[in-house]
């Protein structure tokens, strides 16, 4: 099984199911108010989870008006479907 944890890890599957929750940073101590989001995921030619990640958080960005550089993804995980 392929280590999604490592975002250099190579995306070989044709499709992919993701579990993600996001926010909005700087954290603060107590609670977040966060986004939980599930999908499918079909990558391009030679994509990485990096690559993943990446248009995960970009994608939260322009759908909340959130600044890229202020999310945080709080986690994630991969499966091949």
């Amino acid at each position: 099984m392929a280590d999604y944890s490592n975002p250099n890890t190579p995306l070989t599957a044709r499709a992919y199911s993701y579990s993600v929750t996001l926010t909005r940073g700087p954290l603060t101590h107590g609670n977040n108010p966060s986004q939980d989001s599930t999908g499918s995921y079909t990558p391009p030619p030679g994509a990485t989870v990096g690559v993943f990640l990446d248009g995960i958080k970009t994608w939260y960005s322009r759908q909340y008006g959130v600044p890229l550089q202020d999310v945080v993804l709080v986690r994630y995980s991969l499966r091949e479907k």
